[in-house]
Parts: structure tokens; C-alpha cells; sequence
């Protein structure tokens, strides 16, 4: 009974760490069309790839850092204005290319693709933003050689909460990991008891 409740307590303390131990921030590029209809951007319910852009779209691409894989990431910024990114062609397809803010990204950049329209956003992209580069899965990982390497992988959150939970430079992982060694001694423990009390 007693090695019975050591498991319900070692599981209880895993189930109840906070879910920030596990929180984790993503960069990637993220895919925004602009909707002339309500001023703003709507992030876009497929990729680049296959959303199909039409004469006179905005498509916007962000490289974000989310707080977390459910974060919404943020839209990008600077020009919006269709007639201002494609002065005199008003069929054209206005692409947004926001590098985001880290050291050495470069400066956010607007350009017109004039016959991309038909096509999709990726091929609007390609025609003025090469060389581009993308995952085995389809996902797209660099605009013009930025950022060189990774595609979307997950990095410790740097939220503030996070920040100041770990000043003291400790880590769940360590936690965690005894909390499963003692879940596991736990259930060996009740196994062994439970065949003395069968023989």
C-alpha cells in the first residue's frame, strides 16, 4: 500500500509542475494576408505555398519568435498600402518582408511582383525576395539567405516569468527526472510486493 501511494504522489508531482517548465518559444517565418476589408492582417490559414494570391493582394511574411507553440505570432510591419508597395501597377502582388528584430536581421522590405498574380504567395515571393529556402516538409525556413540555418525549432522561452524563475540557474529537467526515477521504483516496488503476495 505504501509503495502504491509513493507512485500516485511521485505521478501527482509530475502531472502538477507548472506548464511554464515546459514552455518553449519558436522562430519561424510566419505567412499574413493582408484584409483590405478590415485595415489589419490576418494570419493566413495555409501556407505559402498554396495560398493563391490575386491582382491587387498584400502578402506579408514575418520571422517571429512565439512565447509559446499556441502564441499568436505578431504581423508584420511597415507598408500596407497596395498602391504604395505597387506604384502604377495596380495588378500587381505587394509582398511585406519583415526580418523581425534580432541582431543582424535585416531591415524589414517591401516589393512589387507584377506577374505573380494567379500564382501562389510562395511564387510572389520568390520573384522578388531569392534565394529562398525551405524544409523537407514544405515549410519555409529562410528569405534571402535569412536566417542561414534552422527551421522552426523550439528554444527556451524568454518570457519574463521564465526569466526570473530561473536567476537562480536552476532547471525542471533535473526535477523531472527524479520525479520519473521515482515513479519507476515506485511500480517495480509494487510488482515485487504484489508476487510475494501471490506465493
Amino acid at each position: 500500500m505504501r509503495r502504491a501511494l509513493a507512485l500516485s504522489a511521485a505521478l501527482l508531482l509530475l502531472l502538477c509542475l507548472p506548464a511554464k517548465a515546459w514552455a518553449a518559444s519558436y522562430a519561424y517565418w510566419s505567412f499574413w494576408q493582408w484584409d483590405a476589408g478590415s485595415g489589419s492582417w490576418a494570419y493566413a490559414a495555409e501556407g505559402p505555398g498554396t495560398a493563391r494570391v490575386a491582382e491587387g493582394d498584400v502578402v506579408g511574411f514575418h520571422f517571429t519568435t512565439s512565447e509559446n507553440a499556441t502564441a499568436a505570432p505578431a504581423a508584420p510591419r511597415g507598408a500596407t498600402e497596395h498602391a504604395e508597395i505597387c506604384p502604377g501597377d495596380p495588378a500587381g502582388v505587394a509582398v511585406v518582408i519583415d526580418f523581425g528584430t534580432a541582431d543582424g536581421a535585416p531591415a524589414a522590405r517591401t516589393a512589387c511582383a507584377p506577374d505573380a498574380a494567379g500564382t501562389t504567395a510562395a511564387t510572389a515571393l520568390a520573384a522578388v525576395a531569392e534565394p529562398l529556402r525551405y524544409a523537407s516538409n514544405g515549410m519555409l525556413c529562410g528569405i534571402t539567405g535569412y536566417p542561414e540555418t534552422g527551421c522552426g525549432e523550439a528554444a527556451p522561452a524568454a518570457s519574463e516569468d521564465t526569466a526570473n524563475e530561473s536567476d537562480d540557474g536552476a532547471s525542471p529537467l533535473p526535477v523531472i527526472a527524479a520525479l520519473s526515477a521515482v515513479a519507476v521504483l515506485a511500480v517495480a516496488g509494487l510488482w515485487r510486493a504484489r508476487r510475494r503476495d501471490r506465493s
